[in-house]
């Protein structure tokens, strides 16, 4: 697939990304960037631009990692009780 370019908007600032990912999700993950930003600057003092974006940055590393650490701890889960189940069904 050929990168396609999208113009997005992001706190009022319109920019083009060139993504293999298609339109659909560089819009919706714009639209996630967007909000989350937006919730910042509703519950914070006025402050920069950039130091909402690192915010927003650092909230939405911080989801993707603990969201990491889930996926690890279910496939653990799962290797450790198909384990089980191959022990019991060799029996």
């Amino acid at each position: 697939m050929m990168k396609q370019p999208v113009e997005i908007e992001i706190l009022g600032h319109r920019i083009t990304v060139a993504s293999e990912d298609g339109e659909s999700h560089v819009r919706e993950t714009a639209h996630i960037v967007d909000l989350q930003m937006r919730e910042l600057a509703s519950a914070q003092p006025p402050t920069s631009t950039l130091q909402l974006a690192l915010l927003a940055a650092l909230n939405l590393a911080s989801e993707c990692w603990k969201l990491r650490q889930q996926k690890e701890n279910l496939e653990n889960t799962i290797d450790r009780l198909s384990q089980r189940m191959m022990e019991r069904l060799s029996r």
